[in-house]
């Protein structure tokens, strides 16, 4: 014994056994309850055991008490630090978070951490979840302060040791369950509606766990869905589009023979003096009829078999004024005002320039007969990335929510007397430059088309027409 501040005869009666927490040991003849403690040192080579006793009297936690004060916290993590939820005194220099130095030690060392300072002396303990993850932090501290007598009895350390031990299990418990089911929700939730054929669905990756690659996975297969769906979309319109070229061809041939003759036989008897006026304005309702039948047949096969786009790069602005200038006169008779926006001066299209001119015709005949008491039409210029933007925007009737998503199919239109093809000209030629055409409307609140077309060759993949 190097030293001891207990008698002999109470030293010798002390088990150094591992297990031997709680002994009871003779004091002046009375049996008393003591708790031992063991540690394990050296000290310049030689091996040494430090063993430590506490007397279970009466007096013990009032001792206590009168020389010390306990301290019990709780922090968890919140954000990108430990903020403390649960606190049983208030040290005045004491952190209401743990301090970021202490709280890499734990991290690194995953075992507790002890601090000592001239007012108290504390340990930090971390806790980890399943995946060895630091969740939360308990510390411990004592601090001399005479003025807390009596209030570490018995009773009282007690119930802070179980309301501690609630809070920790509780929050820890919260803190997994979050951590396991939340992300299991949102899964659930996206299958379902990648099931009803909603492929935009995407989930929130956390962490790099087992839950995290399950989401990171998910959110492969919807975008590997959404692109799959695209490409089916357009493998079906382009066969609809060969099965329409290929009629296209048969009816060129089949009734455009007929119509030919028809016609001629009609302009010959037209000529006979010999006929009655009536007879002689039927026959031009004939010819008229069958010029406008010509004119579908050609119509229908301009667009079931559009020849490919020549490109070349030229100014949007130059485009659009010159639909600007074109349409003037017709505006102006039906008392609608013309604007341009140009939001992106200098921009350019790599186009067919016959091609989309008639695609930009085809917009504002559009809108004007969206507006048969005037209104304002605005041609807009922008940028979209690689892209440049032409908008054809109207203040008419816009379109239903229900025709929004048929109006570029061929002959779905909502005219009396149009064929239907307009628009799905429109979206022909887009396709063919390797574009697209979007359109918003509301109903009565008019309607903005806008054609996104390449800026440049160096952007544009020439494969793609070959494809």
């Amino acid at each position: 014994v190097v030293f001891s501040t207990a008698d002999d005869n109470i030293v010798s009666q002390i088990s150094t056994a591992p297990k031997a927490v709680l002994q009871t040991l003779q004091v002046a003849g009375v049996a008393t309850g003591t708790v031992i403690s063991t540690f394990e040192t050296d000290q310049d080579g030689v091996d040494y055991k430090m063993i430590v006793g506490t007397y279970l009297d009466n007096s013990f936690l009032t001792s206590v008490a009168d020389v010390h004060s306990l301290d019990l916290r709780l922090y968890l993590a919140k954000d990108d630090d430990f903020s403390e939820i649960f606190s049983t005194q208030r040290f005045q220099d004491h952190p209401a978070q743990v301090p970021e130095k202490i709280e890499q030690i734990l991290r690194e060392t995953k075992g507790p951490f002890e601090q000592f300072t001239n007012r108290y002396s504390g340990i930090y303990r971390p806790i980890f979840n399943e995946n060895g993850q630091l969740q939360g932090v308990i510390f411990s501290g004592l601090l001399r302060h005479t003025s807390l007598v009596g209030l570490v009895n018995q009773s009282n350390l007690f119930i802070l040791i179980f309301l501690l031990s609630s809070a920790a299990s509780l929050a820890v418990g919260w803190l997994v369950s979050q951590r396991l089911t939340k992300p299991l929700r949102g899964l659930a939730r996206g299958v379902q509606a990648v099931i009803a054929g909603d492929y935009h669905q995407r989930l929130n990756v956390n962490g790099g766990d087992e839950l995290a690659e399950l989401s990171s996975t998910f959110n492969h297969m919807s975008e590997r869905l959404e692109e799959l769906q695209h490409l089916e979309s357009q493998l079906r319109r382009r066969d609809r589009l060969h099965a329409l070229g290929e009629v296209a061809m048969g009816l060129a041939h089949e009734i455009r023979n007929p119509l030919g003759i028809i016609k001629t036989a009609t302009q010959l008897l037209h000529r006979r003096a010999d006929l009655p006026e009536t007879d002689k304005r039927h026959l031009e309702y004939v010819v008229k009829e069958v010029s406008r039948i010509n004119d579908l047949i050609t119509e229908f096969l301009d667009f079931a078999k559009p020849s490919a786009p020549i490109r070349a790069t030229q100014s949007a602005r130059a485009l659009v004024d010159e639909l600007a200038g074109f349409c003037e006169p017709e505006l102006a008779s039906h008392k609608i005002d013309l604007h341009i926006h140009d939001q992106a001066p200098g921009a350019t299209i790599y186009a067919d320039i016959k091609q989309l001119k008639q695609a930009g015709l085809n917009l504002i005949v559009n809108a004007i007969d969206a507006m048969p008491d005037g209104g304002r039409l605005t041609l807009g210029i922008a940028s979209a990335g690689t892209c440049t933007v032409i908008s054809v925007a109207d203040t008419g009737q816009g379109i239903e929510a229900d025709m929004l998503e048929r109006i570029f199919t061929p002959f779905v239109t909502t005219k009396a007397s149009g064929t239907g093809l307009g628009l799905a000209k429109v979206f022909s030629v887009m396709e063919n430059h390797n574009g697209r055409v979007e359109c918003v409307s509301e109903k009565d609140a008019g309607a903005t088309f806008s054609l996104y077309i390449p800026a440049n060759g160096d952007d544009f993949d020439e494969t793609d027409d070959d494809a």
